[in-house]
């Protein structure tokens, strides 16, 4: 890609003139010079005698360059007094020299600006000012980078605008889609950025699909924003664009191209067009064929992407933009084939069917039949199912010509499959059969139901994001309408209420503070719980324990306590209704599994509600909030779920006495509502609270599971125990310590909470229940009762052969446990080793082997733990094949590398090449191929970059082991380091220094080559070569006063390198220059030329001369301009200045150069005048002959030369001219023109010119004329034998043209051609020689003059049945003999081997009558007119001879012999051999 300079208009700080000296404040007078682009400032009005202001002779020119490279502009000023020229830029300063250096050649008057290894921030306008006290000069120049290793995601113009701190325009130059690696985690249910672009970009008919596919429903919402985003999208294109049209999605082309197409105009043709990939630049080219693989071509207002050599990873989203406005989306999808098409076997006049399935829905797919596109037609059909998913091509009325390889593309995906037809054995000969109505084909499968599964899969991923959407859309509404969260306290059960406890904090460097954490837990009697209720200061109050499966809870007080809450006596529930200070009023005890409900008070809280008797469902009522009162538990499979209050809670809900399930409702601040206990495998879950805590949970009575609640802080809410293998966990606070738990009465499990220094409060367990302690912030644990557990169990493990293996498992009392291997008991013994220390149990195997493997199981009571061991081996090479591939490969730039390595056959092994460190990939330049027993490498073209470590690693369970070798990459060196520095120059001698090239190719460098090439010359001459250790070069052969140029490659044994070549020539010995020649004489003047001589110096200082420069000034003018330059020399001593203005004076100076330059100037000649000299008037190549055809129009050019101009007369014989015959004169020609001429026209016209000098003539014949008629009729007359006259009445033109005259054509029966036998007839008669009896013969008299011949006058038939007497026959018949027949071959042509290079004769006789004409064809191609045969045929033997025989000259030979009866003909075939 391109390094785009930005052209911008002033100049920036510090650029431009020296701003001390430069002030840029005088005020002039604008001058135009000759060179275009030049913009000159005149300081005063008038110069002063012999001064001039700055100009460029010339002026430096654009240059596009690769980066690296060494870049620089030369420019050439006058003036006097001498300019000041100066550099600069336009986004930047150039004051770095090791960046910019400027310098002046004496010599030459070359101003040159350098720029070693440019680089692309260097793209740029530069500026050239020149000034002196009478004014300035300034030209700008562009300089273009390429840039080497394009980066996607860097826009071209990214780093002149981060140097001018554009930071907003920068960042703004990206798409907006954002790409892959740096899209931001999206939030469940947001809408990929992709769907709106694609919308702009798209067809109102494709909304529908594109609503599909990202799970859009809501088109009304998606319309109306659509809408406004197309509105600000056209505001921002049309600062850039208009008439944006015509936009055609990405589509695949025949050619296997992909190419999307749009129209519009730029308004600012300069303005950049980007284009993105899944919101990465991609870099392009203006021509397909390059070796870019994007191209973006235009074709009037149509600009087209296209993209070349498709590939899986070319699938993505598709931006054009024209500067930072989107233009165009589209999505680029590649779909797999599920079902292929099948090899089709037909009988012929049968259907032929293919037919596949595709993986994602299209429109149409491309089919291909012997490697053509086939379209819709009457041979065949192309369908497409509902979906788009399946697609068939149907072949109709198979013939045996159809059978070959179809094909069907789906972008870069296709297969392929052959029709065979088979021909119908039972059809009769010669006729066709009747078309059959069968189809033969398809695939096989049940393509519906393949197609319904993938559709499927479609749909639900399209349902996916639907409900995503619809998720997000929910949530948000509810966000947005929702209030602050109301605080809930924690209902308990039970009838006693306890005191708050204090434990102590163990800190690892504090004492242990005493906090009050939480409420005292009463036991349950029977399947009850009691929980303490949440007070201010952030403890639980005292909840009492429960009598029978009961729930009662307490209010939630202004100060966070928990009000008393009367005991249930059944299965019931009482809950509080919520006070307006936030606190549960007191509920009455349902009776048997009844519901009771709440009514709705005005500040929000529900009335008490009575107990349901049986198995009745009760919801709380809605409240003027909008929550429901509180429900009574269901007796019986019952349901009770808590009502959502305003604030988007549910209040409490009352436990099912059977199989039930109660859940706390949802608060406004995400949190649930307190549920009562289940009675039989019931469950209990707290809600989340608002800050992600959980409500309190009841214990389930048998089976049933509490939990508690996450509160904002991360911890759970209090969860009252199970009454039989029940479960309550604590929940996690804050600090990540749990609420206490209540006790279990049996089987159950209790789990002290954590408290907010990490431990856990105790907990207890009323019968074979689990009580594990909680982690305290120094890591350990609090006393726990109940039942043992396992803190850390078995899990499966990959040994080592002969390797000792170990497993541990850990629990968390000291207790005794039993090992298991595949259900058999393990004993310490046999290589196993059985240890118990305290609470941890360990198995050793000391040395693993095969049969160690299997399923280990570790049993503790009625706690077990399991793990499967697996024994293995870690892969390895063979030492031989290890050996052989440390070898280090050695290959030359261009060629393949190939690395092979063999290893034994396992399972679950992973092969993996590296090259340095980085993984190798399948694809491009890389050819991975992976074997059971071996794996190979190959890298394709290699370059010299590619050189490194290759590197295989095998992987499995057990280890991975690698090997590495080496890739050497041989290449010529680099070019030697510069730059040449001039180490000694005499006038004998130059002395030249160098360094060594970075890059020796690989091997080492041999020996340095210098070649010299001398100034003014175009050949390089090699002086020798030095050893690689020697840098330097010496050269004894210069001449003084001369200049060189030197150039050095650095050679190995893979070839030479680039040259490293000296900056500048280097003189041999100081500088010499010539004495001035002698004073220039003008030898002769004209409007456009003065011829100059002069003498050479006297003096030539003894340095030869090799030429002169010619200097001219005008007069009245002060400027000496150089006619030649100094590197052009004028070899002689005179010299024709043809840059002159005609009537101006110039005066003119010469002088002498040699190797050191120009010398001295002589003095000037005197004042030339630039015109004509007197000359009396000369026609120049005038014709004196012209013919026209008469109603053509008649011009006679006549070019001549005189000085002063002449007068023109015009003549015709003679005369004056008639008057409408015009007469044109311009400078050095005049013209006469007849616009529509007649026979009358032709004469002799003169032309007259005449001038002070003298006067001149010129004849002009010209002759008016037409096609004559033919001549009248011809008669015959024999005069002796042998001799036939023939006469003709003349041609009526023959008095009206002079030069008329006759062609007499003769025919015979004999040869059957017409031929001339005589020419330039002036009589009317002619006498034919030669004439036979038995022969007829006919002639043909023609009239011809200047403009051709007439129609010919056709002869009576003179010959052998023009005077024959009829005799009769007197009854008696006589027998017509006829001796014509059609061609027949006699001898035929044979065949012919003869070697490249030998010469071949080919031969065959043929007889006819009349003789036939004889034709030769070689490959079907007549070859009779061909010069590298040659051909003839003498009495019916036809030969072609070949001089040489070429390769191309083998083939088929046919010869065709016709006549007017028929034809025949005989071939062979000749074969070249090597």
């Amino acid at each position: 890609m391109f390094k785009r300079t930005k052209v911008t208009d002033g100049t920036a700080t510090g650029q431009g003139p020296d701003a001390e000296n430069w002030d840029g404040k005088e005020v002039g007078f604008r001058k135009k010079s000759k060179v275009p682009g030049v913009m000159i400032t005149q300081y005063i009005e008038k110069l002063p005698e012999g001064k001039s202001h700055p100009d460029f002779t010339r002026k430096p020119i654009a240059l596009t360059i690769q980066e690296g490279k060494f870049a620089f502009f030369k420019a050439i000023v006058t003036g006097d007094p001498k300019p000041t020229v100066v550099w600069s830029r336009n986004n930047g300063d150039v004051s770095d020299p090791a960046r910019y250096q400027s310098k002046y050649d004496p010599n030459s008057n070359e101003h040159t600006f350098e720029m070693p290894h440019v680089k692309p921030d260097q793209a740029d306008t530069y500026k050239c000012f020149a000034k002196n006290e009478y004014g300035q000069a300034m030209v700008t120049v562009v300089l273009n980078v390429i840039e080497v290793g394009f980066k996607m995601t860097k826009a071209p113009q990214q780093q002149a605008e981060v140097a001018n701190c554009n930071f907003k325009k920068v960042l703004k130059r990206r798409s907006k889609v954002v790409p892959k690696a740096e899209e931001p985690e999206k939030k469940e249910g947001e809408i990929d950025p992709k769907f709106w672009e694609l919308l702009m970009s798209a067809d109102k008919k494709d909304y529908e699909r594109i609503c599909a596919e990202f799970g859009v429903t809501d088109f009304r919402w998606m319309l109306k924003k659509l809408n406004e985003m197309k509105r600000e999208r056209e505001e921002e294109q049309a600062e850039f664009v208009k008439n944006l049209s015509d936009l055609k999605p990405i589509h695949i082309n025949a050619d296997g191209t992909a190419s999307f197409e749009l129209e519009f105009d730029l308004l600012d043709p300069s303005s950049s067009i980007y284009l993105y990939k899944d919101g990465e630049m991609i870099p392009y080219t203006k021509e397909l064929g390059d070796k870019m693989k994007h191209c973006l071509r235009k074709v009037g207002r149509k600009y087209i992407f296209s993209m070349r050599d498709l590939m899986p990873e070319d699938a993505g989203f598709y931006q054009l933009d024209v500067e930072d406005v989107n233009m165009f989306s589209t999505d680029f999808k590649m779909v797999d084939f599920l079902v292929k098409i099948q090899e089709v076997k037909a009988m012929e006049r049968e259907d032929a069917v293919f037919e596949c399935v595709i993986s994602a829905p299209l429109s149409k797919l491309m089919w291909f039949g012997k490697n053509m596109p086939l379209e819709q037609g009457d041979k065949y059909d192309i369908e497409v199912s509902e979906d788009k998913l399946i697609h068939r091509l149907v072949v109709k009325d198979c013939m045996v010509v159809d059978k070959g390889i179809y094909a069907a593309c789906a972008g870069i995906k296709s297969c392929n499959a052959w029709l065979v037809v088979e021909a119908d054995k039972g059809a009769p000969k010669g006729k066709k059969t009747a078309r059959k109505t069968t189809r033969a084909g398809g695939s096989g499968t049940d393509l519906q139901k393949v197609a319904q599964e993938q559709q499927q899969i479609l749909d639900k991923e399209r349902e996916e994001r639907k409900e995503k959407i619809k998720a997000a859309r929910e949530a948000a509404a509810e966000a947005a309408a929702a209030e602050e969260p109301e605080k809930t306290a924690d209902s308990g059960a039970g009838k006693d209420k306890g005191a708050a406890v204090k434990v102590e904090r163990i800190d690892k460097t504090s004492v242990a503070a005493t906090t009050t954490v939480a409420g005292d837990s009463g036991s349950g009697h029977s399947a009850g719980k009691a929980s303490g209720g949440a007070k201010q200061d952030g403890s639980h109050a005292d909840a009492g324990g429960g009598h029978s499966a009961g729930k009662a809870s307490g209010g939630a007080r202004k100060d966070g306590s928990i009000a008393d809450a009367g005991g249930g006596h059944s299965a019931g529930k009482a809950s509080g209704g919520a006070k307006q200070d936030g606190s549960h009023a007191d509920a009455g005890g349902g009776h048997s599994a009844g519901k009771a409900s709440g009514g709705a008070k005005q500040d929000g809280s529900p009335a008490d509600a009575g107990g349901g008797h049986s198995a009745g469902k009760a919801s709380g009522g809605a409240k003027q909030d909008g929550s429901h009162a509180d429900a009574g538990g269901g007796h019986s499979a019952g349901k009770a779920s808590g009502g959502a209050k305003q604030d988007g809670s549910h209040a409490d809900a009352g436990g099912g006495h059977s199989a039930g399930k109660a859940s706390g409702g949802a608060k406004q601040d995400g949190s649930h509502a307190d549920a009562g206990g289940g009675h039989s495998a019931g469950k209990a879950s707290g809600g989340a609270k608002q800050d992600g805590s959980h409500a309190d949970a009841g214990g389930g009575h048998s089976a049933g599971k509490a939990s508690g609640g996450a509160k904002q802080d991360g911890s759970h809410a209090d969860a009252g125990g199970g009454h039989s293998a029940g479960k309550a966990s604590g929940g996690a606070k804050q600090d990540g310590s749990h609420a206490d738990a209540g006790g279990g009465h049996s089987a159950g499990k209790a789990s002290g909470g954590a408290k907010q220094d990490g431990s856990h409060a105790d907990a207890g367990g009323h019968s074979a229940g689990k009580a594990s302690g909680g982690a305290k912030q120094d890591g350990s644990l609090a006393d726990a009762g109940g039942e043992p557990g396992i803190t850390s169990g078995l899990s499966d493990i990959h040994a080592i052969r002969g390797q000792p293996a170990e497993l541990t498992v850990k629990m968390n009392t000291d207790c005794d446990g039993a090992w298991f291997k595949d259900g058999e008991p393990l004993k310490s013994g046999g290589g196993i080793s059985i240890t118990k220390d305290a609470n941890i149990h360990k198995l050793t195997i000391h040395s693993c082997r095969d049969t160690d493997s299997g399923l280990l199981r570790f049993v503790s009571g009625d706690l077990s733990t399991e793990g499967r061991i697996t024994v293995g081996d870690v892969p390895e090479f063979d030492e031989d094949d290890l050996h052989k591939f440390s070898k280090p490969v050695i290959v030359r730039v261009g060629q393949n590398a190939a690395f092979k390595m063999p290893f034994q056959p396992q399972e679950s092994l992973t092969v993996s090449w590296f090259k340095d460190g980085t993984e190798l990939k399948d694809g491009g330049g890389v050819k991975i191929v992976r074997e059971p027993n071996h794996s190979r490498l190959l890298l394709r073209d290699c370059l010299r970059s590619d050189s490194g470590e290759i590197k295989i690693q095998l992987k499995n369970p057990f280890g991975a082991v690698e090997a590495t070798s080496q890739l050497i990459v041989l290449d010529r060196p680099g070019p030697p380091e510069g730059p040449v520095e001039t180490v000694e120059t005499t006038s004998s001698v130059i002395e030249i220094k160098w360094n060594p090239p970075k890059d020796d190719g690989g091997s080492a460098v041999t020996n340095y080559i210098i070649e010299r090439q001398e100034r003014g010359h175009s050949l390089w001459t090699k002086l020798g070569d030095v050893s690689a250790e020697k840098t330097s070069f010496r050269d004894r052969n210069v001449t003084h006063g001369k200049k060189y140029s030197y150039r050095i490659y650095a050679e190995n044994p893979q070839g030479l390198s680039d040259s490293l070549e000296t900056a500048d020539s280097i003189m041999a010995g100081i500088m010499i220059l010539s004495g001035p020649p002698g004073k220039p004489k003008v030898v002769s003047t004209s409007k456009t030329c003065i011829n100059l001589t002069w003498t050479p110096p006297e003096d030539d200082k003894g340095v030869p001369i090799i030429g002169y420069q010619v200097e001219k000034r005008k007069k009245d003018t002060n400027q000496w301009l150089a006619l030649n330059a100094i590197n052009e020399p004028i070899e002689d001593v005179n010299y024709a200045v043809k840059d002159v203005t005609e009537g101006a004076e110039y005066e003119f100076r010469v002088s002498a150069i040699n190797e050191s330059g120009a010398g001295d100037a002589s003095p000037p000649s005197a004042m030339a005048c630039a015109k004509n000299p007197n000359m009396r008037p000369c026609f120049k190549d005038p014709e004196d002959f012209l013919v026209v055809r008469a109603g053509n129009s008649v011009r006679v050019k006549i070019s001549y030369e005189a000085e002063p101009p002449p007068h023109i007369t015009w003549l015709k014989d003679d005369e004056p001219i008639a008057p409408w015959i015009n007469v044109i004169n311009t400078e050095g020609m005049s013209q006469l023109v007849i616009p529509s001429s007649k026979r009358s026209d032709s004469a002799i016209y003169t032309i007259k010119a005449k001038n002070s000098v003298g006067e001149a003539f010129f004849d002009v014949e010209v002759r008016v004329t037409d096609e004559p008629k033919c001549p009248g009729p011809v008669e015959l007359e024999q005069t002796v034998y042998g001799k036939v006259a023939v006469s003709w009445v003349p041609s009526p033109d023959q008095e009206l043209d002079d030069r008329l005259y006759y062609v007499v054509s003769q025919h015979d029966s004999n040869t059957r051609m017409w031929k001339t036998v005589a020419d330039r007839l002036f009589a009317n008669t002619y006498t034919a020689h030669n004439i036979l009896p038995g022969i007829e013969y006919h002639f043909r008299v023609y009239a011809k003059n200047d403009m051709g011949l007439s129609d010919p006058s056709q002869s009576p038939t003179w010959g052998a049945n023009s005077n024959r007497v009829p005799i009769s026959s007197n009854g008696v018949s006589s027998m017509e003999i006829s001796f014509e027949r059609p061609p027949s071959i006699l001898v035929p042509l044979k065949v012919h081997t003869p070697p490249k290079g030998y010469q071949l004769y080919m031969t065959c006789a043929v007889r006819g009558c009349p003789t036939p004409n004889v034709s030769w064809y070689l490959n079907n191609t007549c070859i009779n007119s061909d010069k590298n045969y040659y051909i003839t045929n003498s009495c019916g033997v036809c030969s072609m001879y070949i001089l040489r025989v070429r390769e191309n000259d083998g083939g088929e030979y046919r010869v065709v012999a016709v006549n007017s009866l028929g034809k025949a003909e005989c071939s062979t075939k000749l074969t070249v051999r090597d």
